[in-house]
C-alpha cells in the first residue's frame, strides 16, 4: 500500500486515509444531495410541461370568456375522482360506473362554463384536453410532493428508487402534454386509428346516437349483412360502446366497465367474437398518430375482412372501431385528412431533430 504512494510517502497514506474516512461519513450525503439537485431539476421540467398543458387549453378558448378563466382552470386540475371501496367487490363495476358518470358530467359542465359558445366537437376536444393537462399536472405534483419529502428527511434510498423511475415518468407526462396539445388542434392521435380504420370501410349516411356518441352504418360485405360503428367524429370522443350495444364483445383498455357491459351480454347470448389488434405503447396511443401507425391501416382491413369471410353466410356481424375520434369523421373520406395532419406533423417533428458529428 505504502508502495502505491510514493514508497513510503506517510503524508500521501494520511491525506488518503483523511479522504477515505470522509468519503465513508459524507459520501451518502453528497450522493444524495447531488441527486436531490438531479431530482429538482427534473421536477421543474414536469411543472414547465403541466405549465405548457393548460397554456394550449388557454390558447384554444375564445376571448369572449370570463376574465377568470385562467384561475378556473387552475383550480381545475386539482380535481380527481376517488376510487370505490373494492374490499366489497359486489357491484364494483355499477360503482365505477357511478363515479365514471359523475366524473364525466363534471368535466362537461365545466367546459360549458368556459367556453360556452364553442361547437359540440370542439367543447369535446377541449374536454379531452382538460384530461391530458391534468394527468400532466398530477404527475409533476406527485414527482414535486416526493423531492420535498427526499429533501426534508434525506432520504437516499427514496431518492434512488425516484430518480430510477424518472425516465418512464418523464415520458408519460410528456405524452400526456402532446396529447393535449393534439386535442385543443383536433390532431388525431395514436389510440384512433381502431376508429380510423373503421371510418375507412363506411361509404354511406351514417345513423348518430347522440347519447352515446357513437355513430352506426348497415353495409354489405363479402355478401353478408354488416353493420360498422365507431364513436362519432371529429370531436374528441370514445363514445360509449357498453351503453350502446348489448349483444357484442370488443377488445379495449379502459378502466373495464364498458367491457364488463358488453361481455355479460356476449356470454350470455354466446355470441362468437374476433378482434384485430394494432400495438401501440402507451405513449404511441397519446401522442399525435405517428406514420408508421396510420400506415397499418391496409393491414387491419385486411384482417377485418378476412374475419368476415371466415363467418357464415347468414350470420350477422358487427363492426366496431375503438379509439378516439379526436381529428377522425364519420366516413372513408376523413382518412385522406388525417394522412395530411400525419404527414405535416410527421415534416414538423423531423425539422426539429438535431444531428451531432
Amino acid at each position: 500500500m505504502l508502495a502505491q504512494f510514493g514508497g513510503g510517502d506517510w503524508l500521501s497514506t494520511i491525506v488518503w486515509f483523511i479522504l477515505f474516512i470522509i468519503f465513508i461519513f459524507f459520501g451518502p450525503r453528497l450522493m444524495t444531495t447531488q441527486t436531490i439537485l438531479k431530482l429538482e431539476k427534473e421536477a421543474s421540467n414536469l411543472e414547465g410541461m403541466a405549465e405548457k398543458s393548460k397554456g394550449y387549453i388557454l390558447k384554444s378558448i375564445s376571448k369572449k370568456s370570463k376574465k377568470n378563466v385562467k384561475n378556473e382552470i387552475n383550480n381545475f386540475m386539482e380535481f380527481f375522482a376517488v376510487s370505490p371501496v373494492e374490499t366489497d367487490p359486489y357491484g364494483i363495476m355499477k360503482k365505477l360506473d357511478h363515479i365514471i358518470k359523475n366524473y364525466d358530467s363534471r368535466f362537461r359542465y365545466f367546459v360549458d362554463q368556459i367556453s360556452p359558445d364553442a361547437s359540440k366537437d370542439k367543447k369535446k376536444n377541449i374536454k379531452n384536453a382538460l384530461s391530458g393537462a391534468i394527468t400532466t399536472h398530477q404527475i409533476a405534483k406527485i414527482v414535486r410532493h416526493y423531492v420535498e419529502l427526499i429533501k426534508k428527511y434525506k432520504m437516499f434510498q427514496y431518492a434512488m428508487i425516484i430518480q430510477m423511475q424518472i425516465p418512464l415518468i418523464t415520458s408519460i407526462a410528456k405524452a400526456a402534454m402532446h396529447a393535449t396539445r393534439a386535442f385543443v388542434n383536433g390532431i388525431p392521435i395514436g389510440d384512433g386509428i381502431g376508429s380510423l380504420v373503421t371510418a375507412s370501410l363506411i361509404k354511406e349516411k351514417v345513423k348518430k346516437f347522440e347519447d352515446e356518441e357513437f355513430v352506426i352504418v348497415k353495409t354489405k360485405m363479402n355478401g353478408r349483412d354488416v353493420w360498422i360503428s365507431k364513436a362519432e367524429g371529429p370531436g374528441a370522443s370514445t363514445g360509449y360502446p357498453g351503453k350502446f350495444l348489448t349483444n357484442v364483445g370488443v377488445a379495449m383498455g379502459g378502466i373495464g366497465v364498458e367491457r364488463y357491459e358488453i361481455e355479460q351480454i356476449v356470454v350470455k347470448k354466446n355470441i362468437p367474437l374476433d378482434a384485430v389488434v394494432i400495438k401501440v405503447s402507451n405513449e404511441e396511443a397519446l401522442m399525435p398518430m405517428k406514420k408508421e401507425i396510420f400506415d397499418s391501416i391496409p393491414k387491419a382491413v385486411d384482417a377485418v375482412k378476412a374475419s368476415i369471410e371466415r363467418s357464415k353466410k347468414n350470420e350477422k356481424i358487427l363492426i366496431i372501431g375503438v379509439g378516439n375520434t379526436c381529428g377522425i369523421d364519420n366516413s372513408f373520406k376523413t382518412v385522406k385528412e388525417v394522412e395530411a395532419k400525419v404527414k405535416k406533423h410527421a415534416k414538423k417533428k423531423e425539422k426539429k431533430k438535431t444531428f451531432k458529428f
